[in-house]
């Protein structure tokens, strides 16, 4: 399955990047999988397969979000505030193009676990990343980001939990992103973190889409 918006008319089949085919024993894998889930089911409860998850916890994906600095920065420094609050929102929605092939899950962190990383970037400052594991049940992830040299903080939550609905599945983002640019009298943005629902996931139709919404 691939991500679309909602007026895209081009078949999923036309995107190989986007789009994974299962070898007979991993589909019926999947269907028996999910032949024994019910509507509503939580999914962070269910264990699943190997071959539909992505190589890598959830606490690194995150960094997606943080990959183009470039905006960000951009953004800190723009003296018109209507215009620096369209460079935070380019900033945010640029982390969402980046995606695993097919549709795959990461790896449910375990409490406690942690993720941390740094960046050179191309003005020869450094960016820092660190994200931990806060709870288990309900899972929580905290995270905080920042660019010392260009006075940007950055700091969230993310409390993700996906349901199965038959044809489809949800994933409820409660959380926030707070960003805060400290040479601007700490001003801060707080932007809360959208929901995404992804359709037709059992039968297959033209069009399937990936919709998120606040």
């Amino acid at each position: 399955m691939s991500r679309k918006n909602s007026t895209s008319s081009k078949c999923i089949d036309d995107d190989p990047d986007s789009t994974t085919v299962l070898e007979d024993e991993n589909r019926s894998i999947i269907m028996g999988l999910i032949s024994q889930l019910r509507k509503g089911t939580d999914l962070s409860r269910v264990t699943l397969p190997t071959f539909v998850l992505e190589p890598r916890s959830l606490l690194e994906k995150f960094t997606d979000f943080m990959s183009h600095p470039d905006l960000v920065i951009k953004a800190s420094k723009t003296p018109n505030p209507e215009q620096r609050f369209v460079e935070v929102c380019r900033f945010f929605l640029s982390g969402w193009h980046i995606k695993p092939k097919g549709v795959k899950k990461p790896y449910n962190p375990v409490l406690g676990e942690f993720f941390r990383c740094q960046y050179d970037l191309q003005d020869n400052s450094k960016a820092m990343f660190i994200a931990e594991q806060v709870s288990h049940h309900p899972p929580i992830t905290a995270y905080y980001y920042t660019i010392p040299e260009h006075g940007i903080f950055m700091s969230g939550e993310a409390h993700p939990k996906a349901k199965f609905h038959g044809n489809s599945v949800a994933t409820i983002m409660k959380g926030y992103t707070r960003i805060t640019f400290s040479e601007l009298h700490n001003e801060t943005y707080e932007i809360t973190n959208p929901n995404v629902y992804a359709y037709g996931i059992l039968c297959k139709f033209r069009g399937e889409k990936i919709y998120m919404t606040k």
